[in-house]
This record gives structure tokens, C-alpha cells and sequence, in this order.
């Protein structure tokens, strides 16, 4: 099941600390596996906020949004009915092993998540009928596209727009799911009609 919705940072550091023990690791771990929606929530949205704004300034220079990446690790721990949670062993604090593995997790997803070039490799298979109405429309779509700061939301939305890949072939070659590839455009258009909104209000 895809979880996504709305980020809540976190303002105050002493609330930060206050939330931080709400649950103890064994409630977290349970109530997650269990699939408890409050403490599914509350793990991702308010305990690994931190974390998730660490890895991006780490990882990725802080190019990329955080509810992409906390999407990303719910899909990741996700799989196979939570298996990598369920090797939790206590032996250390919860968000000291959920650090690790993410780090290394979002580590090795630099490349599909931030970078072009392993994805690039499409064929161009824009279908717009070369007029010249065709052209200014493609030439429109792609100085918006422009404005994205996000480079996948980028190539998405240059994918599936100017050169119609079908989804499932892009969702194929970023690695992702169908369904989690029709929510990041989502997340593309809306980010981009908010940046469009603001440029009008200046």
C-alpha cells in the first residue's frame, strides 16, 4: 500500500526531543508491523524527520524533497511484510539502526533518485506532430520544466509528457512501481503549479 502524505517538520528542537520518546522501540516496531496508522505516522513523519533532512543534505545536497524520501524508505522496509524490521534485534537504539540502513539505502539510490544519466537513455519518442504549433508547445512544456529544482521530477515529467514513455516502461527503468511512479507525478505537477502560483504573485 502507498503511503504518502503531507510532511510535518518539526520547528521547536525541545519538541523535537519531547516526541522522540513517545513510543518506545518495541511499541514503534510493533505498532509498525502490525500496521498501527498513528504510529506508522508518527515513526515517519516525526521521529525520522531528522534523519531524512540529514540525508539529504548528505546525500543529496539537498536537492530533493523529504516526503520523497521518507516514500521511498516506507516503500523499501515495506517489502516482503516488513522482513528488514523483523530483524530488529534490540541490540541497539531503533533510530541508531534505522539510520544505518538508511543511509545506506538512500546511498545507493543516489543515482535513480537525483542523477539523469542512467535514466536518459530513452529513445526521444515525442509523438507531437512536427508543426509548428507542435514545436512551440514542446519548447513551452520545457521551459517549465525548467523551473523544477528537482531533477527526477524533471525527467518524469519530460518523459511522460514530451516524449510519452508509456509508465510502466519508466517505472521499469527508475525502479519504481507503477502506482508509486503516477504519485511522483503528482507531487511534480503540484510543486510545479505552486512555484508557477508564486512567480504570478510577485
Amino acid at each position: 500500500m502507498y503511503f504518502d502524505m503531507k510532511i510535518r517538520e518539526e520547528k521547536c528542537v525541545n519538541q523535537n526531543t519531547v516526541m522522540s520518546n513517545k513510543y518506545s522501540d518495541n511499541e514503534l516496531v510493533g505498532g509498525i508491523i502490525n500496521r498501527n496508522d498513528t504510529i506508522i505516522r508518527y515513526f515517519f513523519f516525526e521521529k525520522c524527520t531528522p534523519m531524512f533532512h540529514g540525508i539529504n543534505h548528505k546525500v543529496y545536497n539537498r536537492q530533493v524533497e523529504i516526503n520523497e524520501l521518507v516514500n521511498e524508505l516506507y516503500l523499501y522496509l515495506q517489502e516482503d511484510d516488513w522482513r528488514k524490521l523483523r530483524q530488529f534485534d534490540y541490540r541497539v537504539q531503533l533510530m541508531t539502526w534505522v539510520s544505518r540502513i538508511s543511509f545506506r539505502f538512500f546511498q545507493k539510490k543516489q543515482t535513480s533518485i537525483i542523477e539523469h544519466d542512467s535514466i536518459d537513455g530513452f529513445p526521444h519518442e515525442i509523438r507531437t506532430k512536427d508543426t509548428e504549433e507542435g514545436i512551440h508547445h514542446n519548447i513551452e512544456i520545457e521551459n517549465l520544466l525548467h523551473k523544477l529544482p528537482n531533477p527526477k521530477y524533471r525527467l518524469i515529467l519530460r518523459k511522460w509528457y514530451l516524449e510519452d514513455v508509456e509508465p510502466k516502461k519508466l517505472a521499469d527503468r527508475m525502479k519504481t512501481t507503477v502506482k508509486n511512479l503516477y504519485n511522483l507525478r503528482r507531487r511534480a505537477i503540484q510543486k510545479l503549479s505552486r512555484m508557477i502560483g508564486k512567480e504570478k504573485n510577485n
